[in-house]
């Protein structure tokens, strides 16, 4: 299977959302060649939501099976709106996309899997609108990995294997995405 993450900042996001990605199908039992969006390279919410970026992103990717769409939803109760109407577009030209909202911000599944001790309680710190300011970058500074590969994200992922279910337990939103992922998978056997 082939599956095209479209996040809202490939340059930083990929660093998380391909292994969170990687293990969900690891989970599914199902191997997929999981890739970020390379081109084009999106800047914010806005880019990834306009219904003419997704056409084109989809018409320039036609070997992809599976099209995730994954953004943040800062704290915009509204925005699921628009990942399910655009979810109905695409889908409604015979094409697969899944929209997945983190809440906050995809460095919160980041956090979620980190082993060290984080500042704060985890519901308090997943209320937070900006949560990557408040919790994430601090955290990179006192383990002195802002100058490291994907601003500390990197180093921070490879805990992921150990904490998978740490991870579907704390953000529900990936284990949410995960059924629908498989919910999908088996609509295709």
């Amino acid at each position: 299977m082939r599956v095209m993450v479209i996040p809202e900042d490939p340059d930083l996001d990929r660093y998380i959302l391909k292994p969170v990605i990687k293990a969900v199908f690891n989970d599914l039992n199902r191997i997929a060649r999981v890739e970020v969006l390379p081109n084009p390279r999106l800047r914010g919410v806005d880019q990834a939501l306009d219904p003419a970026q997704l056409n084109s992103i989809i018409n320039s990717y036609p070997q992809e099976d599976l099209f995730l769409l994954l953004i943040d939803r800062d704290c915009d109760q509204n925005r699921i709106n628009r990942v399910n109407s655009r979810e109905s577009e695409v889908m409604s030209r015979g094409k697969a996309l899944i929209g997945c909202l983190a809440i906050e911000e995809v460095e919160m599944w980041a956090l979620a899997i980190y082993q060290g001790e984080l500042p704060a309680r985890w519901q308090e710190m997943r209320q937070e609108c900006d949560p990557k300011e408040a919790y994430f970058h601090p955290l990179v500074e006192q383990l002195g990995l802002q100058n490291n590969v994907g601003r500390g994200r990197k180093h921070i992922m490879k805990s992921l294997s150990g904490q998978y279910s740490r991870l579907l337990q704390l953000c529900p939103e990936i284990a949410e995405l995960r059924d629908r992922i498989r919910q999908k998978l088996s609509k295709e056997a």
